[in-house]
């Protein structure tokens, strides 16, 4: 059972996840449609303005969410820890939105925390890029150069179009910018 202080560390980690989790719930044990609302789609622009970041919590695929949490409780508590709470909070909103630009742009719709994710992702496995924590011993930044590649061959040759490419790119982005921005604050963390 998690201690009171330890759900301290990570209280914006958690607030994201419990939030994507009640709307995935909601879409998938009423109607998807209950939740429409929230989503990006550049034809219901300007009325759903705030989509640009409401779209950052929906999730209506098993596997999109499992994967995005997934890298919200696995990273994103790490980062959290390593920049503080109100940084973790501009580095997420501000992917998230970066990712809404993206498919704005692109005159698309789009759902998901992909863009902060990608943030969440780039930011730890370059702040500590040759540590080996990936399968067979590979040092960190084989994901983030691995994850650019197969997007960028990926969008030139159309493969994988439910995949929102851009959004990741914009998020990765993000995540690169702000780790220059915020390096010299980082915290000590101790895994407990």
């Amino acid at each position: 059972m998690l201690k009171i202080k330890e759900i301290k560390k990570n209280p914006v980690s958690l607030i994201i996840f419990t939030i994507c989790v009640t709307i995935f719930l909601v879409a998938n044990l009423s109607d998807h449609e209950n939740v429409r609302f929230l989503a990006l789609d550049y034809e219901a622009l300007p009325q759903r303005w705030y989509a640009i970041l409401t779209y950052g919590f929906v999730h209506v695929d098993i596997n999109h969410i499992i994967i995005n949490m997934g890298l919200l409780l696995w990273i994103g508590i790490w980062v959290e820890r390593l920049i503080g709470t109100k940084r973790y909070i501009v580095l997420v909103f501000s992917a998230i939105i970066a990712g809404g630009l993206s498919l704005l742009l692109r005159e698309t719709a789009g759902i998901g925390f992909s863009a902060a994710g990608a943030a969440i992702l780039f930011y730890y496995n370059i702040a500590f890029s040759m540590k080996k924590e990936l399968i067979f011993n590979l040092p960190n930044i084989v994901l983030p150069a691995v994850i650019v590649f197969a997007s960028v061959i990926s969008i030139i040759f159309g493969w994988l179009l439910a995949v929102g490419h851009y959004p990741h790119l914009a998020g990765a982005l993000v995540g690169v910018i702000f780790l220059g921005i915020f390096k010299k604050h980082h915290k000590p963390i101790h895994e407990d």
